[in-house]
């Protein structure tokens, strides 16, 4: 293993939006105090360009908004990049190289470049990792701690879109979920320095689920979906410690822990399942919606209401507890790829075009507004202090109600 190691010095801060999907890659935060009207001139608090390209998704701690890109020819300069949470106006700018390799996709277009995986911090370490198999840690004024190779190390990134799961922080380590074509594993790190804590070999293939954290019996769990496969995994050891059917072959959703149930979806057109983790000798299927689940957005659960939209824009909502289904609709948006995000018991579904349906959750279908931002969106948004922040494909977003205007 080859570690490169810098020197900084840190200030602990507190966290808003710090990963994917946010605290716990819930996707929600408890507060309602976020518009739900807005267009491309009003209710904009800031938009700057955005330089490269990229799909991860906008973080935010405390007074800074986080994404990364790639630019040039071949996507081999590496960005991250951080931007004032009030004004927009860019605080620091970090550039890398990417570690020289084969392409590692086949499918992908290039012109997306290598940054869809959204980075991670936890208000001392900010993770990154690219699409080149470049794992870097940063400080939060952008001064590089240490960087991996991991496509040198074990082997190049081979999957067919590019890799997407996305780093997720816990204590002392980090981890990453690198499912490709040959080699698949679940890696731990430590923080500090970037040494493997543990790496476990997984017997799966493409995807692009990211990881997600449970308490079960009082043990911590990392739970990973892929190549048909739910699997749990010991936080300490990285030792499998159970594994259930029941996904697709390509897993690219998020699954979400509630408590000790755990709700997962796979696709294209696999079944929504929701998972009691605490049943022995190993987790038990609760219930099963055999009807078609998406490939891209990840579900979301908001109050007792599961909520999963397919990427045609079919919205479902389901009782969380029993799988029975409360009401369908189709969003007429067009293709969804962000994943959804709640902010109380206002939903926000972001199609491809850059159109936004809000929505009150509830047992019928009650739209509050549909908002158009005049740009394509990838990415899914981050919430954050009564704040929106959407990547889009040229420009980062800050939402915000104008006090002066109400709708």
């Amino acid at each position: 293993m080859r570690v490169v190691l810098f020197c900084s010095a840190f200030v602990l801060v507190a966290a808003d939006w710090p990963a994917w999907r946010g605290q716990g890659q819930q996707g929600s935060v408890k507060e309602e105090n976020y518009p739900f009207h807005w267009s491309a001139s009003k209710n904009i608090r800031w938009k700057v360009e955005l330089p490269g390209a990229g799909n991860s998704s906008p973080i935010v701690w405390r007074d800074q908004v986080i994404v990364t890109a790639s630019e040039g020819l071949t996507h081999s300069r590496l960005l991250v990049l951080s931007f004032d949470r009030q004004t927009g106006k860019r605080r620091w700018a970090t550039r890398l190289f990417a570690t020289p390799a084969p392409a590692p996709f086949s499918l992908f277009p290039p012109e997306r470049g290598q940054a869809a995986p959204t980075p991670a911090t936890d208000g001392r370490h900010l993770i990154a990792l690219f699409g080149t198999g470049d794992l870097v840690c940063l400080d939060l004024q952008g001064n590089p701690l240490w960087l991996r190779s991991l496509g040198t190390e074990y082997r190049p990134f081979r999957n067919d879109y590019g890799i997407a799961a996305s780093p997720i922080l816990v204590d002392d380590l980090g981890l990453v979920q690198i499912d490709h074509a040959e080699g698949s594993y679940l890696l731990a790190f430590e923080l500090a320095t970037g040494k493997t804590r543990w790496k476990t070999s997984r017997a799966v293939y493409d995807n692009w689920s990211t990881p997600v954290l449970a308490e079960v019996n009082q043990q911590r769990q990392v739970i990973c979906l892929g190549t048909y496969t739910i699997q749990g995994y010991d936080l300490k050891t990285g030792k499998e410690l159970w594994s259930l059917d029941g996904v697709e072959r390509l897993c690219a959703t998020t699954p979400i822990v509630r408590g000790t149930r755990l709700y997962v979806t796979s696709g294209p057109n696999g079944a929504n399942l929701a998972i009691e983790l605490s049943s022995r000798p190993k987790p038990q299927v609760l219930w099963e919606s055999k009807k078609t689940g998406p490939f891209i957005p990840s579900p979301i659960v908001v109050g007792s209401l599961y909520l999963v939209c397919d990427d045609q824009g079919i919205l479902r909502c389901l009782d969380a507890d029993s799988g029975e289904e409360k009401w369908t609709r189709r969003l007429n948006t067009g293709r969804q790829r962000p994943s959804p995000v709640a902010a109380g018991n206002k939903l926000y579904f972001t199609s491809l075009n850059g159109t936004t349906v809000v929505l009150r959750a509830g047992t019928d279908y009650q739209e509050l507004a549909r908002n158009q931002l005049g740009e394509d969106i990838a990415a899914s948004p981050a919430l954050a202090d009564g704040c929106l922040y959407f990547r889009g494909a040229k420009s980062l977003f800050c939402i915000a109600e104008d006090r002066g205007h109400r709708p």
